[in-house]
């Protein structure tokens, strides 16, 4: 079997997306202590993960259509149920531990943490000296639970 430029960085991409899977689902719950609390949110921009797997399915058909090599139809295969479960069934979440929190796998020490402010439309706003971090959590009552739990922490302002 025959490696082609584009056989490699399918395989790259493959084995880095692989590597992302097990950074969020596994590695992000048993680094940096305990997990206190995770809080499944919102998925948002929905149609930009429609766009990307669609493009994915239509290079994969493309390849077959027209014969291409049998290895890049595998992994490009092996990339559309890899981005299929990155986009549509792994769930974003916050998960808060003894001493920071992990939002979209980068982690915020709570020391960073400045102000935290509830937007009248259930929108958690925690506001570093840098930026500004959007939880939109999807049970309603995931809310309150972070709001006692930073509250515990003493990272909110009375």
């Amino acid at each position: 079997m025959e490696w082609t430029i584009t056989d490699l960085f399918l395989l790259i991409l493959n084995i880095g997306a692989l590597l992302f899977i097990i950074y969020d689902g596994l590695i992000l719950t048993l680094w940096k202590g305990q997990t206190r609390l995770k809080v499944n949110l919102k998925s948002r921009n929905r149609s930009d993960s429609y766009i990307f797997v669609g493009l994915i399915a239509l290079l994969l058909f493309s390849n077959i259509f027209r014969d291409g090599a049998f290895s890049t139809t595998i992994l490009l295969a092996i990339m559309e149920i890899l981005f299929l479960f990155i986009c549509f069934i792994r769930q974003p979440k916050v998960i808060f531990k003894e001493n920071g929190l992990f939002y979209r796998v980068i982690f915020y020490p709570y020391i960073q943490i400045e102000r935290v402010n509830l937007s009248e439309d259930g929108i958690l706003v925690l506001e570093t000296g840098r930026q500004r971090l959007l939880l939109f959590a999807k049970n309603p009552d995931d809310l309150q639970k972070i709001l006692t739990f930073l509250k515990d922490k003493k990272i909110t302002k009375p």
